[in-house]
């Protein structure tokens, strides 16, 4: 299985430095964040789209000639990062340029974050309404450029407790419902392990449920309170259990984490390197079940 983890080092380092270091890791590929920052489209599609394009197509040639893979990209989110409730015409625009963006990266999958409406079991119908429709608006974008839109796990947050709380899509059933609610190949699951930990599922369990739907992952791991994003073994999941949910539905993707490197670059910024291949080789044993 391909190992790919979350490209979290544009500010501190060139492109192909950072293909080049991963793969001497061992990294087959990358997950390729077309943000900029939490609800902020990265500045470059501002600009006229001879300049994206170019952009995009040198990073590709960076990872071919470092012999990675864009496995897949993450597109800015919120997904209604204006504000609206629903899918804008501003936000369809910004995601028409960032599947573009993918394809040209030679990636198959875009992760985009279903809107997060529902709090609990309250207004779910609205939430999967508003979905239905933002998919049925994003699906002939897809279809042109041949991706195809990975459904993630979310979680919402209480105000009032002050804490993270299951939404509209957070359970494998609820994935299932909005996947096939489509009626299109163009959308398959994206189990993120760990806001699967935030609400109380086993991942393990949900790839289960989710069966031949799951196509890419976001791997990574907490103790079941916050949105940590450690490494897999930094936290509460049951790697072994995961890795044999796996096999059993044959999946046939890659084993990509989204692990933050956020913390150890505080310190100095050359440690994300050592988390990266503590991450990768913590990723292999895993993968040995």
């Amino acid at each position: 299985m391909k190992i790919g983890i979350s490209q979290e080092f544009n500010n501190f380092y060139k492109s192909d430095e950072i293909f080049s270091r991963l793969k001497k890791i061992g990294y087959d590929g990358v997950d390729y964040s077309l943000s900029s920052t939490y609800c902020c489209p990265d500045p470059l599609f501002s600009r006229p789209r001879s300049e994206w394009v170019k952009h995009f197509e040198e990073v590709a040639a960076a990872l071919k000639l470092n012999g990675m893979e864009a496995l897949q990209t993450h597109a800015t989110f919120s997904t209604n990062f204006d504000g609206e409730t629903r899918l804008s015409q501003r936000c369809l625009d910004q995601y028409k340029r960032e599947i573009e963006a993918t394809a040209i990266l030679g990636s198959p999958y875009i992760v985009i974050h279903p809107i997060n409406i529902a709090l609990y079991g309250r207004d779910k119908q609205l939430d999967y309404d508003v979905n239905m429709e933002a998919f049925a608006l994003l699906e002939p974008i897809l279809k042109q450029h041949n991706v195809k839109l990975g459904v993630e796990n979310m979680f919402g947050w209480d105000d009032v407790r002050r804490r993270n709380c299951p939404t509209g899509c957070s359970l494998p059933e609820d994935m299932v419902k909005y996947i096939d609610g489509t009626h299109s190949d163009s959308f398959v699951a994206c189990l993120d392990t760990g806001h699967m930990l935030i609400n109380c599922v086993s991942p393990a369990d949900a790839v289960k449920i989710l069966g031949k739907r799951l196509k890419l992952l976001h791997v990574h791991d907490n103790y079941g309170i916050t949105d940590n994003h450690n490494a897999p073994t930094q936290g509460i999941a049951d790697w072994k259990a995961f890795a044999a949910s796996l096999k059993e539905v044959g999946y046939d993707g890659a084993f990509s984490m989204e692990v933050s490197f956020a913390s150890v670059m505080k310190t100095d910024k050359e440690l994300c390197w050592d988390y990266a291949e503590f991450a990768y080789k913590a990723a292999k044993r895993i993968l040995e079940v």
